[in-house]
């Protein structure tokens, strides 16, 4: 019995990797809006609280958007293509320029510093975990928010969570 158990295993992995696989794309799939209703946000941060900082983002959101989507730089791992046309982008100033053809400063061609590190003063820090070093808001080159004004409107909002 448990011979015939152990030789069957890797038709059972299989069919639970699968199963999670579809899952999540259904749930993606139902949850998710198109890219004209959403802005979303790649932080590279040590950690941050995605959900709740969409969320209190969503409570000022321009009006037109559906959704605002807050993603760790982890989301990307898999190559998703949703990031070459990310709408903000929070970087490190050690990173920035390895982003470079990602980023467009927000405000007349000026860096927008989200983050001091000398002071340990900043926006958003209850829901982002800086290190110990300056970070900067960006607004994405492939944003589709950059002509509404969208885009400006939910980083300005960033720049004013607490």
């Amino acid at each position: 019995m448990i011979k015939k158990i152990f030789s069957q295993l890797h038709t059972f992995v299989l069919w639970a990797l699968v199963s999670a696989l579809f899952w999540s794309w259904i749930f993606t799939f139902v949850t998710d809006t198109s890219p004209d209703k959403k802005v979303t946000v790649y932080c590279l941060t040590p950690e941050i609280q995605d959900t709740q900082m969409a969320a209190a983002l969503e409570e000022t959101m321009p009006e037109g958007l559906r959704m605002i989507q807050v993603h760790s730089f982890d989301y990307v791992m898999f190559g998703v293509d949703a990031f070459y046309q990310g709408d903000i982008f929070i970087l490190p100033a050690s990173e920035i320029e390895n982003y470079q053809e990602l980023l467009l400063p927000p405000e007349d061609g000026q860096n927008v510093r989200i983050y001091d590190a000398a002071g340990g003063t900043g926006a958003a820090q209850t829901y982002i975990a800086y290190a110990d070093e300056d970070y900067y808001l960006f607004l994405g080159t492939g944003s589709e928010h950059l002509e509404d004004g969208k885009a400006l409107a939910v980083a300005r909002a960033i720049l004013n969570l607490d």
